[in-house]
């Protein structure tokens, strides 16, 4: 019997230069495309990677989890070197199926995991989003909520990216003026998926959250023995609390390596040490990339 489910999120795949295969899960929002715009080239050159965008209509943790598990280890078989990027939510759900593989005795073969601002579970939430999902879960109105929360997401996708600019075609020619049109089509991207997530879909990626089990109970370490990367902007405040269940021990480097033995943990700054937002992959690309690619560098160097 052919199975007709659907997919349950767009895989894009990208080929590079190297042995790496890494899937890159990505937030509630924005879309993958979008969220690794400014680490394609990075990955690349250390292999293929796997660009993930979720449904708009409909969220399937387990689906999704099962997809992600079953590409990882047949990239193993192949030969390639399976690596694990996990960015805030999608960070979450990198660490759901770790858990989930080694609580079936099946450890993935993976040669790194990278987390970046990981959100473990709800507890780590800071309470302005605490604000905005409660409403959704278990408010009487869940679409009047959903559409406060897509208002609030629109408004930290603009910041991400940088200030709107209207930029006249007179500037066009000039290297800022190309800049700041190509930033102003990369907001309108952003801005346009937001509003495509369905009302089924935003709630079923909140509900989603609360099926996080997270790190900190018994029974669930080491989560992966492999080269670990645990990357937090130095601003997470706003949107994570940094003493949360899970943060706790993975924004401390003693704690963290309880979870993952052979783990890193760096904290990250701009060029002139400004304070660096959640998971800012887009507009703070130079405070991340250099990590990342380091970290790279060095655990894909090492024979597989």
């Amino acid at each position: 019997m052919i199975d007709a489910r659907p997919a349950p999120a767009i895989f894009a795949t990208a080929h590079g230069f190297g042995a790496a295969h890494t899937i890159c899960l990505p937030g509630l929002v924005p879309d993958g495309p979008e969220t690794f715009l400014r680490q394609r080239f990075l990955l690349r050159s250390f292999g293929r990677h796997e660009v993930i965008t979720y449904r708009k209509d409909a969220f399937d943790l387990d689906a999704l989890i099962d997809e992600v598990d079953s590409r990882l280890r047949e990239a193993a078989a192949a030969g390639r070197r399976p690596v694990l990027l996990g960015v805030s939510v999608g960070g979450g759900i990198a660490l759901e199926l770790l858990r989930r593989a080694r609580e079936a005795g099946r450890p993935l073969p993976l040669s790194a995991v990278a987390l970046i601002s990981p959100l473990t579970c709800t507890g780590d939430l800071a309470p302005l989003l605490r604000r905005v999902l409660d409403p959704i879960l278990t408010g009487p109105e869940p679409e009047a909520a959903v559409e406060r929360g897509r208002s609030l997401f629109r408004s930290l996708a603009r910041g991400s990216v940088g200030e709107r600019e209207q930029v006249p075609w007179t500037r066009l020619l000039t290297p800022s003026g190309w800049i700041a049109h190509r930033d102003q089509r990369l907001r309108e991207r952003i801005e346009a998926s937001i509003a495509a997530i369905g009302i089924r879909g935003a709630v079923d990626r909140c509900q989603a959250l609360t099926r996080f089990v997270g790190v900190d109970g018994p029974g669930k370490i080491p989560l992966a023995t492999c080269p670990t990367l645990v990357l937090w902007g130095s601003r997470e405040r706003h949107t994570l609390r940094m003493d949360g269940p899970g943060t706790g021990l993975l924004c401390r480097p003693d704690l963290a390596a309880r979870l993952f033995p052979a783990c890193e943990v760096q904290w990250t700054y701009g060029k002139d040490g400004e304070e660096v937002p959640h998971a800012s992959l887009i507009r703070h690309a130079h405070a991340f990339n250099p990590h990342l690619a380091r970290f790279l560098r060095r655990t894909l160097a090492a024979p597989g």
